[in-house]
């Protein structure tokens, strides 16, 4: 695969000065005339050489910021429905043909706690779809890799008998084209970062690439060759990064999730391509990269100082593309590839947790902002990603600040319509600005053709005004949810990074008041402040309080399977997928009824129990602990311990000890031949 690397480089200059002067002019402007606006007459609010009021002279500060990322954002989006419409002015890859000799990609899925049927039933799905494509793209083999840190027990073990039964179920024909692995590490060092880096440094050599997904993720195999292909093609690409769409969830909350991502993310991304270019990003996973230069420079410094702010990096692929940049590698995204999927959190609270752990994250990359030896495209990630959570306090803050400023210093009674209503526009102006990306997605489907994916022209467009009430209401949540997030990272609380809940499990009214009821609270006392101090403001305040002041039912409303499944009924929030399910998709749901064991009357027997009673078992565990080179031989004292709580019963044993233990071949084997002396007895 190759491309005409000289045009699209000057594409990626044109574009960031393009973009960059629209979003200059777009802040000059917008901050005069709120500056303007607020210096209402008066001797010392006087715009021409007075001074404005303090609380005035805030708002002014806090709204320059605001307008500024408002106006980047709108003009990355206006980029970006441009290059789309205008397909012409998109890069293009060229292909040269099959590689010239045999490539061997990695697909690694690091695991962590979380539930093996479906992690091995996407497996399944890909090694299948893979085998069927094999003989159309010769030249190019792939080999699974579950890199699993998982501390519960039973799910480790889980693991290892569900690696066990498909690679028994594989067909000879799949097991031919592409096999499978399991390690596990014993100790969770680095997290998904460092389970990474030591798959590179122990198993990588065969490998000139390594495709990386998560627990959650599906990738088409005609677009896992195509990478590898474009991959060959350019020795300088160092990540390959394949935007995914989040598919195959329900709750209503999930639906409006998948249906914004596929109806206005590509116009985003298309943007962010078109100024980035080679210098782009990589988000965690459903990429591929270069083993060599992972190797050469994505070594994750550790930062000066204590967590939260400090310490081990938690966001590592901002950081894994910026060093890349750094030594010369391209990071490239691949806006035309389709067939990369993952799934959305399917409640309020499940996704503001996995926010609040992205939000420590991102803020450790404010640190990197000014670091030396930094593209600054890169530098612009960096501060991208901690604006997308600083900018909630910062706009809670010019909210409090424009109605003190109201309240306090109200503009004089012989004031003009700019002075008194001037701000009010440029609130309007602001929300055009963030709804106009909205529409640049509607409109791209009607004019691509692509309407009857989304369920029909009618249809979308009903979807994008139901989404778009929906994100109005949850803006203000999500505004003080993000605050919350801010200053409490900032305050030293460190946030624990588990496993993420990706079950369907709705919102019961005891959840909801739980998790939101302080939200209400919020809505309640801001509403008799916005009443009391400033009345005329009252109608302006009324989406934000809304939010606030409905927070519970609409927790339960978003987490409602029912609900989604009626939207999707009335053929409402559609995304392509479900007018077309894609083959592979089909595929996992097949392997995952194959895993998932019939229900029972009894209840089912634990993993660990299991092991110690059957030799095929243990075998396959013994087998995994040498690979991994993970075997460890306790202590005289911790098997002794172990022993002696196991003479009681074996789930008597401490969570930790059991963990340890399982590195202990020779201890498992002794305790095996027990239980089976047990049952002989």
């Amino acid at each position: 695969m190759t491309r005409d690397t000289a045009s699209e480089a000057a594409g990626t200059r044109a574009a960031r000065w393009l973009i960059g002067a629209a979003t200059f002019v777009l802040s000059v402007l917008g901050i005069a005339a709120y500056v303007r606006s607020v210096a209402s007459g008066g001797p010392d609010r006087g715009f021409d050489g007075g001074e404005l009021g303090f609380w005035d002279a805030a708002s002014a500060a806090l709204f320059a910021i605001l307008w500024t990322w408002i106006a980047f954002s709108f003009c990355v989006a206006t980029f970006g429905f441009c290059r789309r419409i205008f397909s012409a002015s998109r890069p293009t890859w060229s292909r040269d043909g099959q590689p010239k000799q045999p490539l061997k990609t990695a697909v690694l899925v690091p695991v962590y706690n979380e539930s093996p049927d479906d992690v091995f039933a996407r497996i399944e799905a890909m090694m299948r779809g893979i085998a069927r494509e094999s003989a159309q793209n010769p030249g190019i083999e792939f080999d699974f890799f579950v890199l699993s840190d998982s501390t519960n027990v039973d799910t480790w073990l889980a693991e290892e008998q569900t690696w066990a039964n498909l690679r028994d179920r594989l067909p000879a024909d799949v097991s031919k084209v592409c096999r499978v692995f399991y390690r596990h590490r014993n100790e969770n060092k680095g997290r998904k970062a460092g389970n990474i880096a030591d798959f590179c440094h122990r198993w990588s050599q065969p490998y000139p690439f390594m495709i990386v997904l998560d627990a959650d993720s599906l990738m088409a195999p005609s677009t896992m060759f195509e990478m590898t292909r474009r991959m060959d093609g350019d020795p300088e690409l160092g990540i390959l990064q394949v935007p995914p769409a989040p598919i195959g969830r329900a709750s209503l909350f999930a639906r409006l999730q998948q249906f914004a991502a596929q109806a206005y993310g590509p116009v985003f991304v298309e943007g962010f391509d078109a100024w980035a270019g080679d210098q782009g990003n990589y988000w965690g996973h459903n990429a591929i990269i270069r083993v060599e230069a992972f190797c050469q420079c994505c070594d994750l410094p550790v930062l000066p100082g204590q967590a939260p702010l400090g310490g081990e990096i938690l966001s590592h692929d901002f950081v894994e593309a910026a060093l890349m940049v750094r030594r010369g590698w391209k990071v490239r995204l691949a806006t035309d590839l389709a067939g990369s999927y993952e799934e959305c959190p399917t409640t309020l609270t499940d996704y503001a947790q996995r926010d609040q752990r992205w939000c420590q994250g991102n803020l450790q990359h404010s640190r990197l902002v000014v670091s030396e030896g930094f593209h600054p495209v890169s530098r612009l990630h960096f501060a991208s990603g901690v604006m997308s959570y600083v900018a909630s306090p910062l706009w809670i803050l010019f909210t409090v600040t424009c109605l003190a400023g109201w309240a306090i210093d109200q503009p004089a009674a012989s004031a003009d319509w700019f002075d008194r209503f001037g701000r009010f526009a440029l609130f309007g102006a602001a929300m055009v600005m963030l709804l106009i990306p909205k529409a640049y997605g509607v409109t791209e489907i009607w004019l691509s053709g692509r309407s009857a994916q989304f369920g029909g022209a009618i249809r979308v467009a009903l979807s994008a005004v139901l989404e778009t009430v929906m994100s109005v209401l949850l803006s203000p949540i999500m505004a003080v949810l993000h605050s919350r997030f801010v200053v409490s990272t900032l305050r030293g609380r460190k946030v624990h990074w588990g496993a993420q809940q990706r079950d369907e499990h709705g919102v019961t009214l005891g959840q909801a008041a739980g998790d939101f009821g302080g939200m209400t609270a919020i809505g309640i006392l801001a509403t008799a402040v916005v009443a009391y101090a400033a009345p005329p403001l009252l109608p302006w305040f009324v989406p934000i309080l809304a939010g606030w002041l409905l927070a519970i039912p609409l927790a339960m409303m978003l987490g409602s399977r029912g609900l989604g499944v009626a939207m999707q009924r009335l053929g409402l929030l559609i995304i392509p997928e479900e007018t077309d399910s894609p083959r592979l998709y089909d595929d996992f749901k097949v392997a995952l009824d194959q895993n998932v064991s019939p229900k029972q009357d009894t209840a089912p027997e634990r993993a660990l129990h299991r092991l110690l009673r059957d030799p095929a078992f243990l075998l396959t565990h013994q087998q995994v602990v040498s690979a991994s080179e993970s075997a460890v031989t306790l202590s005289d004292e911790d098997r002794h311990e172990v022993l002696r709580h196991y003479d009681i019963g074996v789930d008597e044993i401490p969570a930790p000890l059991q963990r340890r233990m399982l590195c202990d071949v020779g201890l498992l084997r002794q305790m095996h031949v027990g239980s089976l002396s047990r049952l002989s007895a």
